[in-house]
């Protein structure tokens, strides 16, 4: 092989080599850019992603002694058993069965009260879930670019 051959396949392989860089550079920013709306079209689903993480946290053990509390008071109206008395007349008859619904709703509202509450807290520990640990800045940009 003469000299000018070398020079030749050197330059072609240098240039093989620039376009195979050039093509790898292109689609790892292509698949940043994905990766990146990606993550900003499911943050802006979940309506909870706009608090930080602290408030998060202090938000779940809010509701957790919450549900404490509404739970006592459910167990507390729940084991309120009202018993319907027999009566001679039927408008005391009527009062009694008025008064056992009103008991019952009661312990029926307090149940659901601490079902709102339950759910609330299912939702902001979901959304600290899907946060996770957090990872360091380099490690985000390089799942960004490499994940497919």
């Amino acid at each position: 092989m003469t000299t000018i051959d070398r020079r030749n396949h050197g330059g072609t392989q240098v240039a093989v080599l620039l376009l195979v860089l050039g093509g790898l550079a292109g689609g790892g920013a292509w698949n940043y850019k994905r990766n990146l709306d990606a993550e900003r079209a499911a943050e802006a689903a979940r309506p909870l992603s706009g608090y930080s993480t602290t408030d998060l946290e202090a938000l779940a053990g809010a509701y957790r002694q919450e549900i404490e509390a509404y739970r006592a008071r459910y167990e507390s109206r729940r084991g309120q058993r009202a018993e319907a008395r027999d009566r001679a007349f039927l408008d005391d008859q009527v009062r009694e069965f008025e008064k056992v619904q009103r008991a019952a709703t009661r312990a029926r509202a307090a149940g659901g009260d601490v079902a709102e509450r339950e759910a609330a807290l299912r939702d902001v520990e979901a959304e600290l879930a899907v946060r996770g640990p957090t990872s360091g800045a380099w490690e985000i940009h390089l799942h960004r670019l490499t994940s497919f």
